[in-house]
């Protein structure tokens, strides 16, 4: 070495290759083994292996690699990759199938009945709060709490108790306006408890596009649910304070305190869902507004709130002078624990490994991969649970971080100056060079949203059906405000115990969550800031993100023909026709949303109807059942919406649909909007707000679309006298020489005036009122004479119309049994099916 010119030495020795990204991805060891996994998930997803199969699979690939890997190395890859994903898929089969004897899901069945049982609280409660601000929610609605109890025992009907195991989902309703403490009050994670509920397996979705919960449920494990109604159904009989679930619950309790005492309710529930991950505090109007403007994620605990604080902490520690070794283990400690204290959320695993790999890479000065990393916290998910990478925040997290390391960490990278143009840079002044850096710097912020923001888009709009665009305005200046508050309230937890040094940290943490507050409520105002659309198909989702990444893998010289390609596909999703094509059907659905009403109705020529848009569950039935029925469908426009009546569970979904649809035309009966309700209110409010014009229907007008027509057989112009039931609208629908009539809540006064009316030969006949027994008199069977008699309704009540009170002949389908009921129209016949139980009925041959 030349002592002289150690530089000269170094500069003599050639220069490290940079690796293209796919080169750094081929030589990463976990990364095949991730996709190899992947692979073995998703055809046990989505196509089914049993366990036999699976294992079978697993051990030939094994014993194949033990034979051909002297001969046939190559061979030999790729048979223990196939035994990986053999395994993963076995996994996966195990997980959501497999289940010990004694498991309380093999007990609870699809009809509600009683129970008793011992267990233990895997978490403390968590109180969903009813909204209070909306006009259309019920009044009546209560708060409801829920926790997941893993079963120890359960009673048998002469109360000898046996061994049990298993989880189940504890949840109690609390009646509004009810006093005395809530049924889980008072009840902590881990404790030991005994309780007396109503025991029910979760069943399938009823409704076409409707999400599967019971699936939701069973990734975790879970086959059951118990309801109790009062706190004298549930009994502690052991603390959990020293258990280690205890002990990590106890924690998030005294920082769910400090952030209680410290902050205004306003912002304290946004807090705990920033830095606890418990979204239940916030108003759910707040937490949608989140939502719609795209910027959730900012709130929910992610990766970026780990590395924000792990880079805040790392920074400390330089700024004391800590060395670089012992920073990176008080790094690694804390980040690690604050993931386990946030829940061990799939994106907070993922960023948790790479700090710990990075931190270790320090501790043991050896360097890492991030391909390798990427690929490690992938893996570990799968271990901690195999169904984590089917959820949305998973896939979010780890698409982001592939583009911001492989995409904008390497295409934005600004060019290095020449020696001219660097001279020319250090004679500037220092505003000018703050000002470009600050320039430069909200310029890369925005270019990076505008990247993740149209990567993550097709993924966003094939499970939520949504884009938002106002989140690439609003997006950088959130994600600021949000790390401030991360890392005051952070500051503020740790502090709190000191009194003047919780007061300081909680002044950055509110302002900024304030000015978080005061932008979203901005920009969800905004006209065009939340697109909604149709399912975007999965062949051309699965084709668009094989091109992105040949984008992002490629080698430089390749790329602008990826470019070209995946714009191409782009364009080609643009392409694709969004609405139903027209037919010679007429297509008439009752959705299943329990006591309520929403038939939808699809004419030959590709419009759309609706006769009412409610129930009794609230508007959010709008986003869970409704909104994706019409997606399912492709159906993106509403022509007209149909108000039976002003009783709510027959409109309160109306203010969700027209954020989701655009809305022809508004029919109501010309008594609707004199009801003087909140929930009217609300609606006209928000009719008014999206200025959709609106029209009276009553008796003796006729509405005709293509080879549809529609007569209004009541109410009359004015009355009759009475409840809004009693001017009910009634519709009669024609097409081929069938006739189906929609009542409404139908009743009393209002069936006298409609059986004063010429008798129809309906075929198909909507039951009055949810089907109960006082509103379908024989008069009514008998002016109707129907052979389909259809109620959209709930459980069934003792007041319920059943199939004997009917005449013969007439078959009775009601929605809670039978799920959405579809009536398919042409000139071939009349023709209903039952999604729920798939049954087809014929009601009529033929047409005219």
């Amino acid at each position: 070495m030349n002592a002289q010119n150690p530089i000269a030495d170094v500069s003599d020795r050639p220069p490290t290759p940079v690796l293209v990204a796919w080169q750094e991805f081929a030589i990463a060891p976990l990364v095949p083994v991730a996709l190899a996994t992947s692979c073995g998930l998703v055809v046990d997803r989505y196509y089914g292996v049993t366990l036999g199969a699976g294992l079978l699979v697993a051990a030939g690939a094994l014993v194949g690699w033990m034979i051909v890997r002297p001969v046939r190395p190559q061979l030999a890859v790729g048979l223990i990759w196939l035994m990986f994903a053999s395994l993963a898929a076995v996994y996966h089969h195990t997980h959501r199938n497999s289940f010990p004897l004694d498991d309380i899901g093999e007990t609870a069945s699809a009809e509600p009945h009683l129970v008793r049982l011992r267990g233990t609280l895997t978490e403390d409660p968590i109180t969903r709060y009813a909204p209070r601000t909306d006009p259309l929610e019920p009044v009546h609605r209560g708060d409801r709490d829920a926790v997941i109890l893993r079963v120890s025992a359960v009673a048998s009907r002469d109360g000898v108790w046996a061994t049990a195991s298993g989880l189940v989902r504890l949840s109690a309703v609390r009646d509004a306006g009810a006093v005395g403490e809530p049924p889980l009050s008072g009840l902590q994670a881990g404790d030991g408890v005994e309780l007396f509920g109503t025991m029910f397996r979760p069943g399938p979705p009823q409704n076409p596009g409707e999400g599967d919960y019971s699936s939701y449920l069973l990734d975790q494990r879970i086959r059951a649910e118990v309801r109790i109604s009062d706190a004298d159904a549930i009994t502690r009989f052991d603390t959990g304070n020293t258990t280690p679930i205890g002990l990590l619950a106890a924690i998030r309790r005294q920082a769910t305190r400090s952030l209680l005492d410290y902050l205004p309710k306003q912002q304290s529930g946004t807090a705990m869902a920033l830095l606890l991950g418990d979204g239940s505090a916030m108003e759910r109007t707040e937490w949608e507004a989140y939502i719609r403007t795209g910027v959730v994620h900012a709130l929910a605990i992610s990766g970026q709130h780990l590395a924000v604080l792990a880079g805040f902490l790392w920074v400390v520690m330089r700024a004391f002078g800590v060395r670089r070794v012992h920073g990176a283990w008080v790094v690694l400690i804390i980040i690690v624990g604050y993931t386990v204290l946030t829940g061990l959320r799939p994106s907070g695993v993922r960023a948790a490994v790479m700090v710990t790999i990075a931190c270790g890479g320090l501790i043991l000065r050896r360097p890492t991969m991030a391909a390798n990393t990427f690929a490690l916290g992938w893996l570990i998910i799968v271990v901690l649970n195999p169904t984590d990478p089917f959820t949305l925040g998973c896939q979010f997290s780890f698409l982001s971080v592939f583009v911001l390391i492989w995409g904008a960490g390497r295409w934005l990278v600004p060019n290095l100056l020449t020696p001219m143009e660097q001279l020319i840079d250090d004679s500037r002044p220092l505003w000018f060079k703050l000002a470009r850096c600050g320039i430069r710097a909200v310029g890369m912020a925005y270019l990076i949203t505008l990247l993740i923001t149209a990567v993550n888009a097709p993924l966003l709009l094939a499970d939520q059906h949504v884009f938002s665009p106002v989140g690439i305005l609003i997006g950088p200046p959130i994600v600021v405000l949000t790390s401030i508050a991360l890392v005051s309230g952070f500051l503020l937890m740790l502090l709190a115990p000191i009194s003047v040094l919780g007061s300081v940290a909680a002044v950055p943490t509110q302002w900024s969550l304030w000015g978080c507050e005061h932008i979203v409520q901005a920009a969800d105002g905004l006209p065009g800031g939340a697109i909604y659309v149709a399912s975007t198909p999965t062949w051309w989702l699965i084709g668009f993100y094989l091109a992105f990444v040949g984008v992002v893998l490629c080698d430089p010289t390749f790329r602008r023909r990826a470019v070209i390609a995946l714009s191409l596909w782009v364009l080609l999703g643009l392409a694709l026709p969004t609405e139903s094509k027209p037919s010679d059907e007429l297509r008439i659905t009752f959705l299943a949303v329990e006591k309520g009403g929403c038939a939808v109705i699809e004419t030959p020529d590709g419009r759309c109807l609706i006769y009412d848009v409610g129930t009794t569950s609230g508007p959010a039935t709008v986003k869970r059942v409704i909104a994706p029925y019409l997606w399912h469908r492709s159906i993106n426009r509403i022509d007209e919406l149909f108000l039976s009546h002003a009783d709510s569970d027959h409109f309160n979904g109306i203010a969700e649909l027209l954020r989701r649809f655009p809305i022809g035309q508004i029919t109501m009966t010309p008594s609707f909007a004199e009801k003087p309700t909140r929930e009217v209110e609300g609606a006209i409010r928000a009719i008014e707000q999206f200025h959709i014009p609106c029209r009276l229907a009553y008796i003796g007008q006729q509405f005709t679309t293509n080879d549809v027509q529609i007569d209004v057989l009541h109410p009359p112009q004015h009355g009759p006298p009475g409840t809004e039931n009693e001017r009910s609208l009634v519709l009669l629908i024609h097409h081929a020489g069938h006739k189906i009539v929609l009542t409404g809540d139908l009743e009393k006064r209002g069936t006298n005036t409609l059986l004063d009316t010429p008798p129809q030969q309906a075929d198909v006949l909507m039951a009055p009122h949810h089907g109960s027994r006082a509103a379908l008199p024989n008069r009514l069977m008998d002016w109707s004479n129907p052979q389909l008699v259809l109620v959209s309704r709930g459980p069934m009540l003792g007041n319920s119309i059943q199939a004997r009170d009917l005449g013969s002949g007439v078959v009775l389908w009601d929605t809670h049994s039978h799920g959405a009921i579809t009536i398919k129209s042409n000139r071939t016949g009349l023709v209903a099916e039952s999604f729920s139980t798939g049954e087809r009925l014929v009601i009529k041959r033929g047409g005219r």
